[in-house]
């Protein structure tokens, strides 16, 4: 009978049908109006003892949970210091004995189910592997009744070309691919995946497997490698991944329970085990780049870079930026990301590596967050690793940092300098930097000093740390703060080593202040101030632009400038704004403003010159020694200073599309859409991103044969552009897509094939040609002029050897051969018959008498012909972007843009 106080047998079983149902917590209370902590305390009972009557306390039955396991074991209880730390419960995976993270199949879901009012740690927290295995099946977790420990029948059918039933044109390896990669996207919870299987099952029966453990065990090739480090809630000291009893600098006693529960540790998948995969499927594509003699273009171009290789190894390049997580709440994301400098730069971008991922308020600690990175590079680049190419060959490999990228905070934080608001706030250079006043504020400044301003160097740093640590006061030297960790990572230049990132000085930074700027209502009185009449025409001129793909997003209004991207930013300032401000910018305005875009077209060609580089180090140099007469001194910010950084930066490492913080940007992006809810952020993300990668791996391999419309659909899921529609190859590096017509060639195109006298051979009037609108040749997009109107996208301008042009159609031609028409025959050429953009007599000039040069040089005017030329790939120079403003028709090569 129940006891005093107890609620009736029959309440008791009305709470747990309830809970059935899927009734959550709060609404089973609210519905009987019992006590929250009353309906959790039943069902919590009725799942151990699966029982709801009242039990005798000395006959029942024992069953420790495995997180009373990891309190049994703690032999120190410590509460810890009291605080309002949001505790984070990221115990998605079980955390084991020696603090690596396992993702087995106890786990309670996808993603946090918040409809449940339920402590997330209460059944996802193991004590080790033993104890993980003994508590697998019906008494492992809240809800493992639903998931059976039997094998489930259909596991060995589901491989990889069996059908999912007879005559469909479905794999059930597709399926898999397709049924992990909708859980992924969606955040499914586990009941919600669990539907989805028997919904599938009900459909086609047998056509997957009834488990969820079997979907986790596929989901990635990580399980049981995470490692978990912890920190000390009270001075954020590094414990490693035994926090021990006590904390070594502040004498906090610890209890490893309470870090879990509060969130003090951060995650790392250590970079060895990520490498020796990566290797195995890459190797073949490192060092690949594309070269030119005498010219700096991708990282390995770079002085510094070229004086350091090292056969047998590779370097790395590191980023380190934080990214708000909740809009309502100072929670962000800190990821360790690398790439590998060796892989040509789109192979870099497809093939991230994840170290490290810090969660919490505000900033990590620097000396706690970057230690597991820095102990394992000091490992791998004197140790090494071995790996295990495709064909089974051995190699040995050691690992180095050479680059660092990250904005200007993040980068004064793990260089242990000043910010760039206090005395010598550049890490670049010694300049102090001047206080002015700004509104009704001061502002630090940093205009050109007319003396010059000595750069800074490696072992100067170390020696003002050093001085730094011997005084008894705290007082930073020459905006040296003390030591960084970063002077522990081996061959690793704590001053050249970064780069200035030209996506926060130049796009984020020096474009959007000068912008904002024009329309301030503040400076209504200064020359340079534009009106609302100015705006309401550029917002016009802007609509009306057709930008080629490589420009992700579609031109926006200033109007919304605020919500303006990176990327946005960039097109205004390279190619919308030399045309559309001209005669909208005062003269001496404009002239001052050309300035940087001709620079940057320079930093961000396919290659560069060291005349080139100089001319537009100048340019640079020119653009903020000019601010202060044109714009005022107050103006004459830190991200203009680090304009005049930016040459150096890439005759040490490349070019500013090879190191950019654009990848990495938009990695932070990505990770921040993998997660659900408020609970388990960073678990949620690290199992995600994992899972992510291996299943577009094998989408690679296993989709190969599979229809456009499971392409596609993959695709959509994965944000993985690795599919298109219908690839024919051509030739090397040239590829059509979708599907051709045919037709034969008109008079006035064999006319245009006769004057090309490489493809005299041609005599396609005698058969027919098949016709496509697109084609990708070195991963750069052409298509028809046809195409282009139909996509409000122009992606058919391009240079060639002799002229600008603009493709009208691209045809197959078959080459004579002895094949005799066999059906494997792959002579053939793709011609592009074009029609040719004419240089006007008359070019925008703008000469600026301190460089020499002319600095519109880049923009071309041309107009409209009818005169048709034939070409081959072989021709094409590049891809271009041409602009139409006030019947006048301008062309410039488009700068490496980088797209992912």
């Amino acid at each position: 009978m129940p006891r005093k106080k107890e609620l009736s047998e029959d309440l008791r079983a009305k709470i747990v049908d309830l809970h059935k149902t899927g009734k959550g917590y709060k609404i089973i209370a609210r519905t009987l109006g019992i006590h929250l902590s009353t309906v959790r305390e039943i069902v919590h009972k009725w799942r151990r003892f699966n029982t709801v009557a009242t039990l005798p306390r000395s006959g029942r039955p024992t069953k420790t949970s495995a997180k009373t396991k990891i309190i049994n074991e703690a032999s120190h209880v410590s509460a810890g210091p009291t605080d309002d730390r949001r505790g984070d419960s990221e115990h998605v995976m079980h955390i084991a004995r020696d603090n690596t993270v396992y993702n087995d199949g106890d786990t309670d879901s996808y993603s946090s189910d918040s409809d449940e009012d339920e402590d997330p740690t209460a059944s996802h927290l193991s004590a080790g592997k033993a104890e993980t295995k003994k508590h697998e099946g019906p008494t492992s977790c809240a809800s493992s009744d639903d998931e059976t420990t039997e094998e489930d029948p259909t596991e060995q059918f589901f491989c990889g070309e069996k059908k999912i039933y007879a005559g469909s044109s479905v794999t059930m390896g597709a399926l898999l691919l397709l049924l992990l990669a909708f859980i992924l996207k969606h955040g499914l919870s586990k009941a919600a995946a669990r539907d989805l299987l028997h919904l599938l099952n009900l459909v086609v029966p047998g056509c997957v497997p009834k488990s969820l453990r079997f979907l986790k065990k596929h989901s990635t090739d990580y399980n049981g490698k995470t490692e978990i480090h912890f920190y000390c809630p009270r001075c954020t000291n590094y414990l490693g991944v035994d926090p021990g009893n006590e904390c070594s600098v502040c004498q906090q006693s610890l209890n490893r329970k309470y870090l879990i529960l509060k969130a003090y540790y951060f995650l790392v998948m250590p970079l060895e085990i990520q490498l020796r995969n990566l290797l195995a499927r890459v190797h073949s594509k490192l060092g690949k780049h594309f070269t030119r003699d005498d010219s700096f273009s991708d990282v390995h171009t770079g002085n510094e870079y070229k004086s350091e290789r090292q056969d047998g190894s590779i370097t790395l390049t590191f980023n380190c930026d934080g990214s708000p997580v909740f809009s309502s709440a100072k929670y962000s994301i800190w990821p360790i990301l690398c790439t590998i400098n060796e892989l040509p730069y789109l192979e870099r971008c497809k093939n991230v590596l994840l170290h490290t991922l810090w969660f919490g308020k505000g900033k990590p600690q620097v000396q706690s967050f970057l230690t597991p990175f820095i102990n394992e590079l000091q490992k791998l680049s004197t140790a090494g690793f071995c790996w295990r190419d495709e064909i089974g060959s051995e190699h040995h490999t050691t690992v180095t940092v050479k680059i660092c990228t990250c904005d200007a905070i993040a980068r004064a934080m793990v260089q242990n300098f000043e910010p760039f608001n206090k005395e010598f706030g550049c890490g670049f250079c010694y300049h102090k930097g001047e206080m002015v006043i700004k509104g009704r504020a001061f502002t630090r400044v940093y205009p050109i000093q007319m003396d010059g301003c000595d750069l800074r160097h490696m072992p100067e740093t170390v020696q003002l740390a050093e001085l730094v640590m011997g005084n008894s006061y705290d007082q930073s030297q020459m905006g040296v703060k003390g030591p960084s960790l970063l002077f522990l990572l081996p061959s690793f230049d704590i001053i050249k080593g970064f780069v200035p990132d030209y996506m926060h000085c130049f796009c984020l930074g020096v474009v959007r202040q000068f912008v904002n700027l024009w329309f301030d209502p503040l400076y209504a009185s200064k020359d340079f101030h534009l009106t609302d009449e100015h705006l309401n025409d550029l917002d016009r001129a802007l609509c009306e632009i057709q930008p080629p793909n490589e420009i992700s997003q579609s031109p926006r209004s200033l109007s919304e400038r605020m919500h303006w991207k990176a990327c946005e930013w960039r097109a205004f300032a390279l190619l919308y704004s030399p045309v559309i401000l001209r005669n909208v910018l005062p003269a001496v305005y404009y002239k001052h403003w050309m300035l940087l875009p001709c620079a940057l077209h320079v930093l961000l060609s396919q290659f560069a010159t060291q005349d080139e580089l100089n001319c537009a180090e100048l340019c640079l140099v020119q653009f903020v020694a000019q601010i202060p007469s044109l714009y005022g001194l107050e103006h004459c910010s830190y991200d203009c200073h680090l304009l005049t950084h930016l040459t150096e930066g890439v005759r040490n490492w490349g070019l500013l599309w090879a190191n950019s913080v654009f990848v990495f940007q938009d990695m932070n992006s990505r990770l921040l859409q993998m997660y659900s809810g408020t609970q388990s952020v960073s678990l949620q993300i690290f199992k995600n991103f994992f899972s992510y990668e291996k299943i577009i791996r094998q989408g690679s391999a296993t989709l190969q044969d599979a229809s456009t419309e499971i392409k596609d659909f993959f695709c959509s899921m994965t944000s993985c552009d690795r599919f298109t529609k219908s690839l024919n190859y051509i030739g090397e590096d040239l590829v059509t897509l979708g599907s051709g017509s045919q037709r034969v060639l008109t008079p006035r195109e064999i006319a245009a094939l006769q004057k090309n006298e490489t493809l005299s051979w041609c005599q396609p009037h005698r058969e027919g040609v098949t016709e496509y609108k697109r084609c990708v040749y070195k991963n750069i997009l052409v298509t028809s002029l046809e195409c282009s109107g139909t996509l409000k996208r122009n992606n058919s301008v391009i240079e060639t050897s002799s002229c600008f042009a603009v493709v009208e159609s691209l045809v197959v031609v078959p080459k004579p051969c002895s094949c005799e028409g066999s059906p494997g025959c792959s002579c053939r050429e793709l011609v592009f018959f074009c029609k040719q953009l004419q240089r006007l007599t008359r070019q925008p000039t703008i000469h600026n008498t301190q460089i020499n040069t002319n600095i519109a040089k880049f923009l071309v005017k041309v107009r409209n012909s009818n005169e048709l030329c034939a070409i081959t790939c072989q021709d094409i120079v590049s891809k271009c972007f041409m602009i139409e403003h006030v019947g006048q028709l301008y062309v410039m090569r488009m700068p490496v843009i980088e797209t992912h």
